[in-house]
């Protein structure tokens, strides 16, 4: 009785059980070394060091803003820069073993991803506008990579439980 009572649910709810098959593009290391955006982005975070992925997103806006050929589209939204395609290339990158997350969530180049950038290199317009570029573009990712520091410490304290405080009264 209860496997009529399934069917019957199934019936009347239109649903069908089918399989459905989704082609997806494997990542391996020969295309993304075959991939001048994402080669581009290894050697920004290589040369910019470990920084947040909020911070490096920052960072590779404002290069693009200041000539670099990186093909990122980027919307603004609430002040900040953001572009899908940027994540996607960021998840490639990680997914081969390019980069990886330090334990405080900062994004940053293996040894794998170095010895890719030996091999291949990175597009002459990007290096060309990171070289121009790099005390004002560093300085600035300092500040960015702070701010995110700044506002992860601040969440922290908050889920602590300490909140701000005034007076030695919570707020």
């Amino acid at each position: 009785m209860a496997r009529k009572r399934e069917a019957k649910v199934d019936t009347e709810a239109g649903k069908t059980k089918d399989l459905k098959i989704i082609s997806v593009q494997v990542i391996t290391k020969d295309k993304v070394m075959s991939n001048e955006r994402q080669m581009a982005l290894l050697y920004i975070i290589d040369k910019f060091g470990p920084l947040y992925e909020r911070a490096l997103q920052q960072v590779v806006y404002d290069l693009q803003q200041l000539g670099a050929p990186l093909g990122y589209e980027f919307k603004v939204i609430a002040g900040v820069p953001y572009s899908p395609e940027f994540k996607n290339d960021l998840v490639a990158l990680g997914y081969v073993g390019f980069i990886e997350y330090t334990p405080n969530k900062k994004v940053r180049v293996t040894n794998d991803g170095k010895d890719a950038l030996e091999k291949k290199g990175a597009p002459k317009g990007v290096v060309e506008v990171v070289e121009r570029h790099f005390e004002e573009v560093r300085n600035k990712a300092t500040i960015y990579d702070y701010k995110v520091d700044e506002g992860v410490r601040r969440m922290k304290t908050l889920r602590r439980g300490e909140g701000r405080r005034l007076f030695g009264l919570r707020v």
